[in-house]
């Protein structure tokens, strides 16, 4: 029910902003100028709600640090729809220590099963280390606002059985 109330609001947001206009469009120019260069992957999705407030969750991946330190680290954060604001607030952000802790290289980052549950939702964070050759993969459950656990990556499937090759079996005249 909340998650189409959301949805709802979200939709009468849009629908109730003006067209764009010439101001409009330099206004969102300059939000992407002053996008630093650091922030390396930003993705939204899913929702939560608590209490009276609810939104959705954007996770972000920032490359800083000095020759020594430099590195991927990882933030969720927490945004609130409002009736009256089409724009949505931050009302928690959370470095994932876990992540971060690892001092990776580099890393992208996903949404997964941001429609099943409210108050849930899993980012998955990728890395490359070039000095071990292999890949890294991290999962990161997102719950209630400046909440978020380390989750185990899901189980993988079993291959299915190779098919039997057809036969050929005479036909009875």
């Amino acid at each position: 029910m909340l998650k189409s109330m959301l949805r709802a609001t979200a939709f009468l947001a849009v629908a109730l902003i003006p067209p764009a206009s010439a101001a409009a469009a330099d206004d969102d120019a300059k939000i992407v100028e002053t996008l630093p260069p650091e922030v390396a992957d930003v993705v939204t999705g899913g929702s939560w709600s608590e209490g009276k407030q609810g939104g959705f969750y954007r996770a972000i991946v920032v490359m800083t640090g000095s020759e020594q330190s430099f590195g991927a680290r990882v933030y969720l954060q927490w945004l609130a729809l409002s009736e009256t604001d089409p724009v949505p607030k931050v009302v928690a952000t959370a470095p994932l220590k876990e992540v971060n802790d690892q001092k990776l290289g580099n890393a992208s980052i996903e949404i997964e099963g941001e429609e099943t549950k409210d108050n849930e939702i899993t980012i998955i964070v990728s890395s490359y280390d070039f000095e071990e050759d292999k890949d890294i993969s991290l999962y990161v459950k997102g719950t209630a606002p400046g909440k978020y656990t380390m989750a185990k990556a899901p189980a993988k499937s079993p291959a299915a059985p190779p098919a039997a090759a057809p036969t050929n079996v005479p036909k009875d005249d």
